[in-house]
């Protein structure tokens, strides 16, 4: 039955707009799930940049223990210059390995010393430390890579 005031609005029965209330949780059920499937998206992605800023850290620290390490056998405490085993050509790098170290437990560092130059009986040397943290292999294929690399480079001279 309708009810018409001025014939200009029509006023429905309540049995006709059964259902519209099932509706309408529907599409708030519908929006609240879009709203926590996206929340849960942004969570695991600031997740995922947490766990890679840490690896780069710990492969940073890697580097910077390799390049110590090279750096002490080249300038001994007791003085004189020590070799530099790297610089014949291709420079191969030398393996420092942090088993049993904390933190650093899936780490290596690469340390390479070039001596590049040598003035008036000084030489001069260049060395490259690239530490690696992570597990996994470099791959095409592979899809469960976790791995970070930094580099750091020193230009040192004998006294």
């Amino acid at each position: 039955m309708a009810i018409y005031f001025n014939k200009l609005i029509k006023i429905k029965s309540p049995k006709s707009q059964q259902g519209s209330a099932l509706m309408l949780a529907i599409f708030v059920i519908v929006i609240i799930l879009l709203l926590g499937l996206t929340l849960v998206e942004i969570l695991s992605t600031g997740n995922e940049a947490v766990s890679q800023e840490v690896l780069g850290t710990r492969a940073f620290t890697a580097a910077n223990s390799g390049m110590q390490g090279q750096l002490q056998i080249l300038f001994p405490l007791g003085g004189g210059e020590g070799p530099c085993p790297a610089s014949l050509p291709p420079l191969e790098p030398i393996e420092y390995s942090f088993i049993g170290v904390d933190g650093l437990s899936q780490c290596k560092a690469f340390v390479t010393c070039d001596n590049y130059a040598e003035v008036n009986g000084i030489k001069y040397y260049r060395l490259e430390s690239t530490g690696q943290c992570g597990t996994g292999v470099m791959d095409v294929n592979s899809r469960s890579i976790v791995l970070s690399s930094r580099t750091v480079i020193v230009e040192a001279r004998g006294l």
